[in-house]
């Protein structure tokens, strides 16, 4: 190789760097408060559940339906919703999915029974479908895949960030808010939704959707990026042109959504339930119950992202979350037969490790095969997994939680269990590119 080309590679390399550091610095911070945003808004109700469910006479299989009525209009809108993204553009998308979502959220400050609620959470199911695959496909958009495990751990810093902030708060307003005469738990709905339509109206100004539209990237690192994004499109598609009929009859894909559809299944029984789980086992405070959910959010989230940088340094996917999948298991089955509620809490956290974990390993995987509107697609039927997941797990850990807090936590365990036998099927190979699956 000349002189010559040596140095134009190195110019290359350095504008490559330099573009991708300012595109992270750019949207992931962002990103990640969106989705903190997102998380504290689902995971309101698990809260909310601690006073909410004896002022409106609430029942625990009720709670467990209330959970399930937010996913069934979200699974059916996933697909749907991240096709309209692909057609209008991220931008506008995610800021409509957020503002409306917003708007609904407050409305629960009025519910006076228990069907208000469950309005209220249905039209929410409707209004949030879409986000988390358009976010998702909007990454396949901005970055190359060597650098997509890492970015997705970083904003997905929101899952243990919801739980270290939001656990505490949401008990400290359970336990002292209650203005003009109105519950804590119905303040924490209007706390949450306020933020998600401000948020959406700033995102809508903010948000860019694709790099040659990007001001704030100068001509030649627009053009790299668009060249560099292009090339992986490029050989997704040589690799084997695949067309949208084709992913929903792709065996791959729904092997992937079987995958997360347990794992939905054990996030629901850690999500909606651990504060009603944690509570039971030790007896204090609710704002007690929210400190205690710090303990596992911290070492769930260094874990995320140290396990998700060691996944793109070596560029393995499969068996990263398999790993983090088998430390959930061992936890849970700790958490679920050793009544010490010390043990119970290492274990919990064992279980959260592995919920955070898993997150940026599992969602490279997609985005080795799929591009383009494919990968709009694909992503929303995997996602739809989750929501079905979410649906089932809502009325399975609501009856389960009428026998006790192991039996949520056992039913996670045995759900993390399919999940890393189903992974375990998935053909690949380490270090593969598109073009090579």
């Amino acid at each position: 190789m000349s002189q010559t080309s040596t140095v134009a590679l190195s110019q290359m390399d350095a504008i490559g760097r330099r573009t991708i550091r300012r595109v992270k610095w750019r949207l992931l911070p962002f990103i990640c408060v969106l989705y903190f945003i997102n998380m504290i808004d689902r995971s309101t109700v698990s809260y909310a559940a601690l006073t909410m469910n004896k002022e409106l006479g609430i029942s625990m299989v009720a709670f467990g339906m209330l959970t399930s009525i937010f996913a069934l209009p979200y699974f059916l809108c996933e697909v749907p919703s991240n096709m309209l993204l692909n057609r209008y553009g991220a931008r506008r998308w995610i800021a409509r999915i957020m503002i409306t979502w917003g708007i609904v959220t407050s409305l629960a400050m009025w519910a006076q029974n228990y069907w208000h609620i469950a309005a209220v959470r249905f039209l929410l199911g409707m209004m949030e479908a879409g986000f988390l695959p358009g976010i998702m496909f909007y990454l396949t958009v901005w970055l190359p895949q060597r650098e997509r495990a890492w970015a997705i751990a970083m904003f997905s810093l929101a899952l243990p960030l919801n739980t270290l902030v939001g656990s505490p708060v949401s008990g400290l307003v359970l336990d002292h808010v209650h203005w003009f005469g109105y519950s804590g738990w119905r303040w924490l709905f209007v706390f949450d939704g306020v933020p998600a339509v401000i948020l959406g109206i700033f995102a809508l100004f903010y948000l860019t959707d694709r790099p040659s539209e990007a001001g704030w990237l100068s001509e030649e690192e627009k053009n790299w990026l668009t060249e560099e994004i292009k090339k992986e499109d490029a050989k997704k598609r040589e690799a084997r042109r695949v067309k949208i009929t084709e992913i929903f009859s792709s065996l791959r894909t729904w092997k992937i959504g079987i995958v997360y559809l347990f794992m939905s299944l054990a996030g629901a029984g850690m999500g909606y339930f651990l504060p009603m789980v944690i509570k039971e086992f030790s007896k204090v405070s609710n704002t007690s119950v929210g400190l205690l959910m710090m303990i596992p959010a911290i070492v769930g989230g260094v874990f995320m992202v140290t396990w998700s940088w060691h996944s793109d340094r070596t560029m393995e996917r499969k068996y990263h979350a398999v790993i983090a999948m088998g430390l959930g298991i061992i936890g849970l089955l700790m958490a679920s037969m050793v009544p010490s509620p010390v043990i119970k809490m290492m274990g919990i956290t064992l279980g959260m490790m592995a919920l955070f974990g898993v997150v940026g390993p599992f969602w490279a995987i997609p985005s080795l095969y799929l591009a383009g509107t494919s990968a709009a697609v694909g992503m929303a039927i995997i996602s739809s997994c989750n929501a079905l997941g979410q649906f089932l797990g809502g009325f399975c850990n609501g009856y389960l939680m009428k026998v006790g807090g192991n039996a949520v936590l056992a039913f996670s365990g045995a759900c993390y269990v399919i999940s890393m036998i189903v992974l375990l099927t998935l053909h690949i190979r380490r270090g593969a590119t598109a073009a090579e699956e």
